[in-house]
């Protein structure tokens, strides 16, 4: 077995493959909603990864890196069977594959064909995005792409994946600076404990508050006599520096009251640290403001 982990965009993360599932695996790739691969050793180190890109059967883009960006190197290769020897030769810590591709220094941040005013305003969805601190790079990316007509002003995957990789890392600097324990912190520690109070307690649930009170009843566990939960919307007003509303209720055939819940939601922020807003009224939102909205960014690329 490898001592490493790989990540798709097919599926979840696999720990520790073989060399024949690891050499299956990129052989694959460049399918429909298979394009990467990303490969990180165990125990992994920040910044230090193998990877690799590839759309249909074009030749593979294939990156490493060993810290920061001055250490993130770039190659092409057509031949899969090559490039499952690089993976497999850095898995295993052997040199080979510093030797096997011809690597350059990666232009990272560039968007070739992309004008100076559409790279403005996806630089400025990317943003808004990464503040939330719910969503991967990939994730980000697509967005930006979903933010675009693609028949007037489009953005390529590749030209948003290449800003979301600037403004990722000026975010990490940042984050680099936060206090240990952050107020999206102390959220998730309520949710987890109103989670263990027979609560549906769901953070950055679906689009709007429609949806989410349409769609919670499906995330219900056995015995969950109500639910919480705050929706994208929320995430991006409270990243926006607007507080967070926090919604709430009773399942109806659960004989729970809908005020009680409010006072279970509002307590367990409290017991946090947070600052609650909340007249005892069931049918308004619970505010927590104000609030400082630095959530660390998820580690998935």
């Amino acid at each position: 077995m490898l001592a490493i982990t790989v990540q798709t965009e097919s599926g979840p993360a696999l720990a520790r493959p073989s060399a024949d599932e690891l050499a299956a695996l990129l052989r694959r790739i460049g399918g429909d909603d298979d394009h990467f691969a990303v490969a990180e050793r165990i125990p992994g180190a920040d910044q230090v990864f193998l990877q690799t890109w590839r759309d249909g059967a074009g030749p593979f883009a294939v990156e490493h890196r060993d810290g920061g960006p001055d250490q993130h190197f770039r190659a092409e290769c057509a031949d899969a069977g090559a490039v499952a020897e690089v993976f497999l030769a850095w898995a295993r810590g052997t040199e080979s594959w510093q030797t096997a591709l011809d690597w350059r220094p990666a232009d990272l941040y560039s968007t070739p064909g992309l004008d100076a005013q559409t790279r403005a305003a996806a630089e400025e969805r990317a943003r808004t995005d990464i503040r939330t601190g719910f969503w991967t790079a990939e994730e980000v990316a697509q967005g930006v792409c979903d933010a675009f007509d693609p028949d007037e002003t489009p953005v390529t995957v590749e030209q948003a994946r290449r800003i979301v990789a600037q403004l990722w890392q000026e975010r990490l600097a940042e984050q680099a600076q936060w206090p240990a324990q952050t107020d999206p912190d102390r959220v998730a520690r309520a949710f987890g404990a109103l989670a263990s109070q027979g609560l549906t307690a769901l953070m950055n649930f679906t689009c709007c508050g429609s949806c989410a009170l349409s769609e919670v009843a499906g995330e219900r566990a056995e015995g969950d006599r109500g639910f919480v939960f705050f929706h994208y919307q929320d995430t991006a007003a409270a990243a926006d520096g607007h507080g967070l509303s926090i919604r709430y209720g009773a399942y109806p055939d659960s004989g729970a009251d809908s005020a009680a819940i409010g006072r279970a939601v509002t307590a367990a922020l409290a017991a946090v640290g947070l600052p609650v807003a909340w007249d005892g009224d069931p049918t308004k939102v619970i505010e927590v403001t104000p609030l400082r909205w630095h959530k660390r960014l998820p580690s998935g690329r």
